[in-house]
């Protein structure tokens, strides 16, 4: 029984992972960018070369450029030349 307690936990715990957004910084510098989940506001460095994941539950995204974007947490956003692209 403690058996599948853990495995469904463990099931559970990485299923929310999963839906998760992931942003790359493809630039030669680091970044900002604003997380706004839940009505609370994160700021995110992301270094040269560097993905951080966000959204675990949908977001709102402000850009390095100033773009707000909506994720619903399974995008993968790569920022290059200061700008955004969602995939």
């Amino acid at each position: 029984m403690k058996s599948l307690v853990l495995v469904t936990a463990a099931l559970l715990l990485s299923a929310g992972l999963a839906s998760a957004a992931t942003v790359t910084n493809k630039d030669g510098a680091a970044v900002m960018i604003i997380v706004t989940e839940g009505g609370q506001q994160t700021e995110v460095g992301v270094g040269p070369g560097q993905s951080v994941t966000v959204c675990g539950g949908g977001c709102f995204v402000t850009m390095p450029n100033g773009d707000r974007e909506t994720l619903s947490g399974d995008e993968t956003v790569e920022i290059s030349g200061g700008k955004a692209t969602i995939k």
